[in-house]
């Protein structure tokens, strides 16, 4: 393969070349790496200026070496050692970020990549890219403080913080290296803006469903769907119509990855009993589909594409619910009307999807379909 291949990257379609600063170069620059962008989105340009740049470097750094060698000799001077100072661990911000994307975003799609590109971006425009021996804590608040003037809320900023946390770790782990990540221990202020999601008061849960009833569409089966089973919007929009058993005695579904959505948890994948709204919302579904996903309208070229089933949703709800209620309201309301009839907790966790509360209660295969079925037939 030819090198100048490992001296480029893509960023927002335009291609750039980056290059280390080799160790004996260092005093001569004041970054440890060389990223400039070739304005090009072609690939056969961009290899072609990489392998000029590459070329008038290797001249240039070579009549360095060559000047350096000479000043020694003229004051016969011998074992010179570069300064340690600027030795570092020899890796910087984007090779943790190439490291991270090959070891851990083999099929999870682009989405994983582009957050991970993001918030390593985010850290270059704040601080700067730098050998990663070179952060300190000190580096961790400035980008904190720097998101936060940006107008990130707490949360957003704690979601960042978790994924460039996680991206140095395997970095450090992965290599050996002598650093410790700058990005943990910072502290996070509290969030006083964020509103906690409310649930649907039984007595609006029943309206809306009568109201999915009388206008009978996609968008109103797939309310009634979620209304009687807790399933997050994302897992509902990306069924297939393989997903749904009706043809036996407990009618469920099978909230399973697909090439269109993965699920947001391993404990995600589970079978969820079909009964009420929700038995009502995938037969109409399933009768009208004519693709093999239940909801063609927002499942299309493989991609599930939750966000704009959830702004058509939350509009048409807004007029039938409490304010501050939206789609996933129906998620905590299920947990809140399983609580009320008494509902073992590791039952609900296992109808919900929702991580369980210890080692011992993930053990086995869990709750046959009929004891789930009993519990939610007692919600209705």
């Amino acid at each position: 393969m030819d090198q100048n291949n490992s001296y480029l990257y893509l960023r927002k379609s335009t291609y750039y070349y980056s290059r280390r600063v080799p160790l004996d170069m260092l005093d001569q620059y004041t970054s440890k790496r060389i990223v400039h962008s070739l304005r090009t989105r072609s690939r056969r340009v961009a290899l072609r200026g990489a392998q000029q740049i590459s070329t008038q470097l290797e001249n240039h750094w070579s009549a360095i070496r060559v000047d350096l060698i000479t000043k020694k000799l003229a004051r016969q001077t011998t074992n010179q050692k570069l300064d340690p100072a600027f030795e570092g661990c020899g890796y910087d911000l984007f090779d943790a970020k190439e490291n991270y994307l090959k070891l851990k975003g083999q099929g999870k799609g682009h989405i994983f990549q582009r957050t991970t590109e993001r918030n390593i971006d985010y850290i270059v425009e704040a601080i700067g890219n730098r050998d990663l021996s070179d952060y300190s804590t000190i580096d961790g608040a400035k980008f904190r403080d720097t998101l936060i003037e940006r107008g990130l809320s707490i949360s957003s900023v704690k979601r960042v913080f978790s994924s460039v946390r996680s991206i140095l770790n395997l970095m450090i782990k992965e290599h050996g290296l002598q650093a410790t990540n700058p990005f943990s221990g910072v502290y996070m202020p509290e969030d006083t803006t964020t509103e906690k999601r409310s649930s649907i008061p039984s007595d609006t849960i029943i309206k809306v469903q009568n109201l999915c009833r009388d206008q009978n569409d996609e968008l109103r089966w797939l309310i009634a769907l979620i209304s009687d089973t807790g399933m997050r919007l994302g897992e509902a929009v990306g069924l297939k119509v393989s997903d749904i058993v009706l043809d036996t005695g407990t009618p469920n579904v099978h909230i399973r990855p697909n090439q269109a959505r993965r699920l947001k948890t391993e404990s995600s994948n589970r079978v969820i009993p079909l009964v009420g709204e929700a038995l009502w919302g995938a037969t109409m579904a399933l009768q009208a589909t004519g693709t093999e996903y239940l909801f063609p309208r927002y499942t299309k070229e493989e991609k599930a594409n939750a966000n704009s089933a959830s702004a058509a949703l939350n509009k048409w709800l807004r007029e039938h619910v409490p304010n501050g209620c939206v789609i996933h309201s129906f998620r905590h309301s299920m947990r809140d009307r399983l609580r009320a009839i008494e509902c073992p907790r590791d039952i609900v966790d296992q109808i919900g999807g929702w991580s369980v509360g210890s080692i011992g209660e993930g053990y086995g295969i869990g709750y046959p379909l009929s004891v789930l079925s009993k519990w939610m037939n007692g919600i209705n």
